[in-house]
């Protein structure tokens, strides 16, 4: 049996590895590629996890939507990634991205996904939606 929440937390585990491998070869491959992974998982989160969260636990919809400013927030900051970084500045634009990201994270994990359990949300159904949505996205 799947378990979306474990899914997501491992995609988070693989994100923050990300971050680690660019302190260590800040080329911008690397940063091409983290930043296509906050994107993918942003937008799996979005079209699976929320809408559960919104429907199933009660305040729901407030951790939705902030969840959703942080994910806009990490967008912007990716954005100026790609159209404003000067070799100068990735460094300290990465790290406040990787520390954005950190709060996410933190936030997902310790309050969204134990509210989500708690009000009986199927852990496997998550995974269900999460590779229903993925198999869109790479169509």
């Amino acid at each position: 049996m799947a378990d979306g929440f474990a899914e997501l937390a491992q995609d988070h585990r693989s994100i923050e590895a990300q971050f680690q491998t660019f302190l260590r070869d800040e080329e911008e491959p690397v940063v091409r590629e983290l930043a296509e992974q906050l994107t993918r998982h942003s937008q799996l989160e979005e079209s699976a996890l929320y809408p559960a969260l919104r429907r199933w636990v009660d305040g729901g919809d407030d951790l939705a939507d902030r969840a959703q400013q942080e994910h806009a927030q990490i967008a912007t900051m990716v954005a100026e990634l790609y159209d404003s970084a000067t070799p100068e500045r990735l460094g300290d634009l990465v790290t406040s991205l990787r520390d954005a990201v950190s709060a996410h994270v933190e936030f997902e994990e310790s309050e969204i996904f134990p509210a989500m359990r708690e009000a009986g949300v199927d852990a496997d159904r998550v995974a269900s939606d999460l590779h229903d949505n993925e198999g869109r996205r790479a169509s």
